[in-house]
């Protein structure tokens, strides 16, 4: 008879193990999926809620960029019409902004989904201080809880007369 040498290898029991912890490793990875996903659906609301806000605030910077009509051709009127920016805002305003996501959320087949956000604008005219506050649902599938973005910004002096040409190209003052 011969004898068995050492062989290199693996013996079935061991093959049936590493299967069997693979197969666990892989439930447990896939069961964390629609976590992953909830989690990315609320970064991506953010980031579009914050976006909103940002928005609000560079179109309220932009009228507020022109002085009153009135005022143009009296610099004393002007500088007194302009010492705060509620010539041109309202102490309060609220509108509703909706985001387009090309996402489908809360296991619907659609592949583009409309989330509403609601957008609130304070006017401080003391501190001459915008505030845009942005309320958007960080999960899609439960409209009704609700996460508030806010940014603030103080306004500049308003520079510029109404209908003034603005230049089209501005230099970059790193090249010159």
């Amino acid at each position: 008879m011969t004898e068995r040498r050492n062989e290199a290898g693996f013996s079935l029991i061991e093959v049936v193990v590493c299967v069997a912890l693979l197969v666990v490793g892989s439930v447990f990875a896939l069961a964390l999926l629609p976590s992953l996903a909830r989690a990315s659906q609320a970064q991506l609301l953010r980031s579009a809620a914050t976006g909103i806000a940002r928005n609000a605030i560079e179109r309220a910077r932009a009228a507020a960029a022109y002085y009153p009509a009135a005022d143009v051709a009296d610099p004393a009127s002007r500088a007194t019409a302009t010492a705060d920016h509620a010539w041109v805002f309202a102490p309060a305003a609220n509108y509703v902004a909706a985001v387009r996501v090309h996402r489908a959320y809360c296991g619907s087949v659609t592949a583009t989904s409309t989330v509403s956000m609601n957008v609130g604008l304070t006017y401080d005219a003391s501190s001459d201080t915008l505030t845009v506050a942005v309320a958007y649902p960080p999960n899609p599938c439960d409209p009704a809880a609700q996460s508030t973005v806010t940014l603030a910004t103080g306004l500049a002096p308003a520079s510029y007369a109404p209908q003034t040409q603005l230049p089209a190209a501005i230099a970059d003052p790193a090249l010159q």
